[in-house]
């Protein structure tokens, strides 16, 4: 008998990352087999006085404490994409590249998928904007509207992730759900009817 094979109740923590360099939004997920719950997130956020070098290296530190506290298995980023600023295109890559430093220092294999991915993995839609992206995060991880988008946009790629292997996420189902503004009506019924499990305690 192979007993390589992972077992589908195992604990898997996943850090999602949206990177900036005036906010650096982060969450960490908790899935266990079908269900998924948040650990703990929040934004990095240097003061706007410092010079770029200082930044990053606070940007650095700070992911790099979150590595080392919790031990996630795995880093999830958004893939770079076409940005209307190069100087804006630029900064965001450095503050990247200094979250990605943080896991391949701690040997956490670092994933990047496509903003569409995310989109559709999470909501169903590739095209959705970032209050419906908010919206479905924080149903599926039982939040509070209080976090920032930099918070839900890490959470939602971590959940991404997550989606390739453990989470049922039926796209097609899920985005004829999304169509107009009746992705506002799910509840947490249908979240479950769809594949998702709520944590009750979280």
């Amino acid at each position: 008998m192979n007993h390589s094979q992972s077992n589908p109740a195992e604990k898997t923590l996943v850090l999602g990352i949206d990177p900036g360099s005036v906010h650096t939004g982060y969450g960490l997920i908790e899935t266990v087999g079908r269900s998924v719950k948040v650990v703990t997130c929040g934004a990095v956020s240097p003061k706007t006085s410092w010079e770029m070098p200082q930044r990053l290296a606070y940007i650095h530190r700070s992911i790099l404490d979150v590595i080392v506290t919790f031990k996630p298995q795995a880093m999830a980023l958004e893939d770079i994409f076409t940005y209307k600023n190069p100087r804006g295109a630029i900064k965001l890559a450095h503050a990247r590249a200094a979250s990605i430093l943080a896991a391949s220092l701690s040997n956490v294999p670092v994933f990047e998928y496509t903003p569409t991915l995310v989109k559709n993995a999470v909501t169903g839609n590739g095209r959705a904007d970032k209050s419906q992206v908010a919206f479905m995060v924080s149903s599926i991880l039982s939040l509070d509207d209080s976090h920032a988008a930099d918070v839900t946009d890490a959470l939602a790629v971590a959940l991404c992730h997550a989606g390739q292997d453990s989470l049922p996420f039926e796209r097609a189902k899920l985005a004829s759900n999304n169509r107009g503004s009746s992705w506002r009506r799910l509840s947490p019924k249908d979240l479950e009817a769809l594949g998702y499990k709520i944590d009750p305690n979280s």
